[in-house]
């Protein structure tokens, strides 16, 4: 499913191209022995290898390209998000508790023990 993802985007060609350039790095430095002019050979555009090649042909490949359609020299523009309903995310409603509107005291009978019971090993 990524594989299908990244050759829809084109992805694919980015990969080919920056392998490319990473192998005629390595390859120009080795050969040259100099990093800077590994760099120069390599982004010049002069001295294409076979990937970079690969890359160039599957970019400009006529069967990704999409055809426009022929028109009058008229610009039709559709208006997609027209239809689209909007969607409003909102909280919850709040819980409303009932409140009660009489509050007694609470009158106990008699006295705590003071102090209180101590529990015993029995």
């Amino acid at each position: 499913m990524v594989f299908a993802l990244m050759v829809s985007i084109g992805l694919h060609t980015v990969v080919i191209q920056s392998t490319a350039w990473a192998s005629m790095l390595i390859t120009y430095s080795m050969q040259n022995g100099s990093v800077s002019q590994a760099v120069a050979e390599t982004f010049d555009g002069e001295h294409p290898c076979a990937l970079c090649q690969l890359a160039k042909k599957t970019e400009s490949n006529p069967a990704d390209q999409k055809q426009a359609p022929q028109t009058d020299g008229k610009i039709k523009v559709h208006l997609i998000a027209d239809a689209v309903p909007a969607i409003v995310i909102s909280a919850p409603p709040s819980r409303v508790f009932p409140v009660r509107t009489e509050v007694r005291a609470a009158v106990l009978s008699h006295s705590p023990d003071t102090p209180p019971p101590r529990r015993t090993l029995a």
